[in-house]
């Protein structure tokens, strides 16, 4: 389970950064397989509040640039359709409405 204290915030971050990063070849963030620790690591990072954090904020932008280059993983049942990273598919496709993305992401899709 997920703490509150500053290491696990920044070793939640780390996770974020490395479901972006690896395995080079195809990502686990853009894998059908391995999507699942992309929201669950992005859904705890909402959670504890995090969503503002500057790093957080860079590493959204990553995972939006790097769609062109992976595409979106496989279609997965959106269980929090609420939060823009459960609908990768359609940000790629241009059907996910610029308005529920925040702020940071909106000039990655025009």
């Amino acid at each position: 389970m997920v703490g509150k204290n500053d290491g696990d915030k920044d070793n939640l971050i780390e996770d974020y950064e490395g479901v972006l990063e690896y395995p080079p070849q195809l990502p686990d963030a853009y894998s059908h397989h391995n999507y699942w620790m992309l929201t669950d690591i992005r859904d705890a990072i909402e959670r504890l509040g995090l969503s503002e954090d500057k790093r957080v904020k860079a590493l959204d932008r990553e995972l939006i640039k790097k769609l062109k280059k992976y595409g979106p993983p496989a279609y997965r049942e959106k269980e929090r359709p609420d939060y823009w990273w459960w609908h990768l598919d359609e940000i790629y496709k241009g059907t996910y409405p610029e308005e529920k993305l925040p702020e940071h992401l909106r000039d990655l899709l025009k």
